[in-house]
């Protein structure tokens, strides 16, 4: 009788321990799985430009009628307030959508970049959309472009 109960607690000690070092394994903290935005960050030159936090954009693009805006490069704002960039290899894209598509044109440029070109003077918005499987995960608030 002593010889099972020496198996059983051998038994039980295994698998706990098998429990707690699975639990004890850390993700990789580099592969943010489907990681959720709830707010972005454009940088042109390395400076923030726009950003939109808690709801609220700060922020606005004034550009000359016929200049290619700078570079632009987008980071999403996770809940935890990292900044990050989705992986492109799990089909992820950024799309972008104007009030007045007349006035504005989009030109991506690299996996997060691109420029925006304008055709005509005036205000319009604009609205950037986080592409994944042929529909929108995330889309920004107005941004608001003015062309002079």
């Amino acid at each position: 009788m002593k010889n099972n109960n020496y198996t059983y607690l051998k038994f039980s000690t295994l698998i706990l321990t098998i429990a707690i070092l699975a639990c004890s394994n850390p993700v990789d903290s580099d592969h943010d799985e489907h990681e959720e935005p709830v707010g972005f960050v454009l940088k042109m030159n390395g400076t923030e430009h726009v950003k939109q936090e808690n709801g609220t954009v700060t922020g606005s693009f004034t550009l000359t009628n016929g200049n290619e805006s700078d570079h632009v490069t987008i980071y999403y704002i996770a809940e935890d307030g990292d900044e990050f960039q989705p992986h492109t290899d799990e089909g992820y894209s950024l799309a972008a959508e104007f009030a007045n598509s007349d006035m504005m044109e989009f030109e991506s440029e690299g996996d997060w970049g691109f420029h925006l070109h304008p055709k005509a003077v005036g205000t319009t918005t604009m609205k950037l959309k986080l592409m994944h499987g042929g529909h929108s995960d995330y889309t920004s608030q107005n941004i608001t472009i003015t062309v002079n």
